[in-house]
């Protein structure tokens, strides 16, 4: 396609063909191998693509001329206007302003993100990790398309994953799990078994969310993924816990604002304590996140239905709850047994 090049033959010998400021440029690639051409090609068009072009300039259309950076800035002031504060999203973006940010926005074609993505499957990036950047990339495009900045938004390809993971705790595990942890883990592990709440909507939690004479939780948009209002009712072990945690709420002469807190303040990363732990519980290598996908699963099978699972756990879609709400060989035993007998 014009802007991506190509590769050809001229008797044993291949060549190249690239487009730079829309005048096709052709080059021997002194070599009988087509691999040598295509890594030459390679070069030649990131040399092509990273002279940055006058912002007078206009293309055809009349769409202006702009470069990648104009469009990761686009998409960052995006991230904070709606205030989308996802790590891994940020990580994403600067990954990509690494490769892309003085490209032309026209050169970023399918090729050149093709090029980039074998680049980084060749480093050991997990497709997942692949996917992420690339749906970033795909955003950044889009919101350029929005400001009459992109032309044509390329096709970008998303790599098969494995599939999403089946870990998940039972209770007895978490019950053999929690004299393990420091004192100040033990709430938040049990808080998430039984919520399905993300760790960081659970170590954010204040007790102005809380209403113990009304007996619910209320999240509020900007601290939680979903960005709406998510009400918690808090009964039986639940609400046990929650009157634990006002018991402990004073530190010395002043009291915690957080419902989970160390010593008052805010808990930080725990993820080394969090993976002794396990191991220390015979567990092995197991992951917090594991007590999201643990809920889903053991509120479906004491029948309680999707939706409400889905708004205790703040799940949107039924495709998103359907990757939580994992089913084991031993779930399919047990209604077996229901529906045909011993």
């Amino acid at each position: 396609m014009r802007g991506e090049g190509r590769v050809f033959q001229r008797g044993q010998i291949w060549w190249i063909a690239y487009y730079d400021n829309g005048r096709e440029l052709r080059e021997s690639a002194r070599s009988r191998h087509r691999k040598d051409a295509l890594r030459l090609l390679r070069q030649r068009v990131g040399e092509a693509v990273v002279v940055t072009p006058d912002p007078t300039a206009s293309r055809r259309s009349g769409v202006p001329a702009a470069i990648m950076q104009d469009l990761f800035d686009l998409l960052e002031d995006n991230y904070r206007l709606h205030n989308r504060t996802s790590k891994a999203n940020y990580v994403a973006l600067r990954r990509l302003r690494k490769r892309f940010a003085e490209y032309r926005v026209e050169a970023c074609t399918g090729m050149a993100i093709s090029h980039y993505m074998a680049a980084m499957q060749r480093q050991g990036r997990k497709p997942e990790t692949i996917n992420r950047e690339m749906n970033v990339l795909r955003r950044a495009l889009r919101l350029g398309y929005q400001h009459d900045l992109v032309q044509r938004v390329p096709v970008i390809q998303r790599l098969p994953e494995l599939g999403v993971r089946n870990e998940f705790f039972t209770r007895d595990e978490v019950n053999r799990l929690l004299p393990h942890l420091p004192e100040y883990l033990r709430d938040v592990v049990l808080f998430g078994y039984l919520t399905g709440w993300r760790k960081g909507e659970i170590i954010s939690l204040r007790w102005s969310n809380v209403s113990r004479s009304g007996g619910v939780i209320r999240l509020d948009p900007e601290q939680n993924k979903g960005r709406d209002v998510r009400v918690l009712v808090l009964q039986g072990e639940l609400a046990a816990l929650i009157e634990r945690r006002w018991k402990q709420r004073k530190v010395g002469q002043a009291l915690a604002t957080q419902v989970f807190h160390c010593d008052g303040f805010q808990i930080g990363k725990f993820w080394e304590v969090w993976l002794r732990a396990c191991r220390d519980a015979g567990l092995g290598h197991r992951w917090f996140h594991s007590l999201r996908r643990s809920a889903a699963r053991w509120m479906s099978l004491e029948g309680i239905p999707e939706k409400v699972i889905m708004s205790i756990m703040g799940h949107k879609t039924r495709g998103m709850f359907d990757r939580y709400n994992i089913v084991t060989e031993s779930d399919q035993r047990a209604y077996a047994r229901r529906l045909f007998g011993p």
